[in-house]
């Protein structure tokens, strides 16, 4: 964890001082509303789905604002049809291979300063990363000229106490730390240290008619009552992966039971895997690999199921009211407050489930520390079988989309694919 401590909090504590004694200090332009907001969001797709109830409740609270969110660059298009954002800055990595790692990452974020926030007034800024921060955004929200500043106390969790420790000096309201809670209600919680009250707390991804188009497309051939099941078969750490061969049993035996058509949703880094279980499916699937996010929305937004693993994919079918089964690497008896953990990060729809490990495999204890699949085969097919059962009766029942639309099926000799896939 020493490069933590040389790339990020060394860092952040000479951006705080740098602020606080050599920099004069924002102006402020008066007024009882801030003019313009700028949010630093530039952790994983997860974590951006889950703070678009707090782009929406920025909006209502201040109406007249001109409201800026910084991001990575592969999120983007989630929030360009977003209407309570009026402008997206993407944090770029710099080209080349050096520096690398987190060095490249401190270069990148100094240059970003420089080019997007040295000459630009803010009235606030906001970092609403509740748990460790690895990323420095409270660097840049320290560096930002805004006249007020708002984040998480350093004490929120026991990382954050270790690596970011004396960060509350960059912010002028400090939220304190509080029992564990949802993501959502973490980020919503700058909303209530600004003197607001939340009226909606559900996560939205607005789509565009091309989006809808896309998916419509898609789907156009699609067999009358046979039901639409997303597979997210991804996840950036392998441990957080279910077995394909779990997958493919499970997609056969529901098909036995209810007729279904899978849809594989990945990236294109996954889409070798995707090959591989379509090879075990009895149905030919649809494949979205490397399909832009929206685009993929549009589709799940159409889908009577989604059954994934605990990734950012699963909280884009949660986010268009798709019911969603997750299958987490998370022991239910284990620490509720880690970053793996579905009290902080379960899907937020009408109808979700979340399938858990009873207890921790082997050599691990709070939360399972394996590189590889471990503790998630602890979730047997049996269990998550009987899971989407009970969903798809849901899903059918309430699905307006393809479950009763007259479409056909494609060829059974020949895969669907759509662009990104060979």
């Amino acid at each position: 964890m020493i490069p933590l401590l040389f790339f990020v909090t060394f860092p952040t504590w000479l951006a705080i001082a740098w602020r606080k004694y050599v920099r004069n200090k924002a102006e402020d332009r008066g007024g009882p509303e801030p003019r313009s907001i700028i949010l630093f969001r530039l952790d994983q797709l997860g974590d951006l789905v889950l703070t678009t109830p707090l782009f929406r409740e920025l909006r209502r609270l201040y109406p007249r604002a001109r409201i800026a969110v910084a991001i990575q660059p592969q999120h983007m298009a989630i929030l360009t049809t977003n209407r309570h954002i009026d402008e997206i800055l993407t944090f770029h990595l710099l080209p080349g291979k050096w520096p690398s790692g987190r060095s490249r990452t401190l270069a990148s974020a100094l240059w970003f300063y420089w080019t997007e926030l040295r000459h630009r007034q803010f009235d606030l800024a906001i970092s609403p990363r509740w748990d460790l921060d690895e990323n420095l955004a409270t660097m840049l929200c320290a560096m930002t000229h805004a006249r007020k500043k708002v984040g998480h106390s350093a004490c929120s969790s026991a990382p954050k106490l270790k690596f970011n420790r004396g960060f509350d000096a960059a912010y002028d309201t400090v939220i304190p730390a509080s029992p564990v809670q949802h993501e959502v209600d973490r980020n919503l919680a700058v909303i209530t240290v600004l003197g607001g009250e939340v009226q909606n707390r559900q996560p939205e991804i607005c789509l565009s008619e091309s989006d809808c188009c896309f998916a419509a497309e898609l789907l156009k051939h699609h067999e009358q009552r046979r039901l639409l099941v997303a597979l997210g078969i991804g996840g950036r750490a392998a441990g957080r992966r279910w077995p394909l061969e779990r997958y493919a049993e499970l997609v056969n035996r529901l098909n036995q039971q209810h007729r279904i058509q899978p849809v594989i949703v990945c990236s294109e880094e996954e889409d070798g895997d995707a090959s591989a279980l379509s090879m075990k499916l009895q149905v030919p699937p649809y494949i979205l690999s490397g399909v832009p996010l929206r685009k993929v929305c549009a589709v799940l937004e159409r889908c009577d199921l989604f059954v994934g693993n605990d990734t950012g994919t699963a909280h884009l079918a949660a986010a268009m009211q798709c019911p969603t089964v997750v299958i987490s690497r998370h022991p239910a008896n284990g620490d509720p407050a880690h970053p793996n953990s579905p009290a902080r990060f379960a899907p937020r729809c009408t109808h979700y489930r979340v399938l858990q490990p009873q207890g921790a495999a082997a050599g691990c204890t709070t939360s399972c520390r394996s590189s590889a699949a471990h503790c998630i085969l602890g979730v047997t097919v049996e269990r998550v079988m009987e899971t989407t059962t009970e969903l798809l009766t849901i899903g059918i029942q309430e699905s307006p989309y393809v479950s009763r639309l007259g479409y056909q099926l494609p060829h059974a000799s020949t895969q669907a694919t759509v662009a990104g896939v060979v």
